[in-house]
């Protein structure tokens, strides 16, 4: 009995192992995501030339994401949605193969004496 535990003591491992892997490159798939949001945010108002929607995808494509919405027709304020791929094995068979954060932000006057 105890040769048939080895393979199944190193199935599980390898099972647990590759499910880490996977949650963990869901969650810094998530933190990338929310960061190019929040950076595609503020590239939006902050007055490109190219315009606010050109800024913010520019910048979430050089991240490695891809800009989905951008709420940018109020001049010096923005809402976008970017969506980041999930690397992995099982995650990404479990739908799970893009995460999105959403980011938002505004030009805020400076108050003068």
């Amino acid at each position: 009995m105890s040769g048939l535990s080895l393979p199944i003591v190193l199935w599980t491992a390898v099972v647990a192992t590759v499910v880490v892997l996977d949650l963990t490159a869901y969650l810094v798939a998530a933190a990338r995501a929310q960061q190019l949001a929040d950076a595609a945010a503020l590239a939006a108002v902050s007055g490109d030339v190219r315009g606010p929607r050109a800024a913010a995808a520019d910048l979430a494509e050089a991240g490695g994401g891809l800009l989905v919405v951008c709420d940018c027709s109020d001049m010096g304020r923005a809402e976008v949605v970017v969506g980041v791929p999930v690397p992995g094995l099982v995650v990404p068979t479990l739908g799970a193969g893009r995460v999105e954060a959403t980011a938002a932000a505004r030009l805020v006057r400076p108050v003068g004496p």
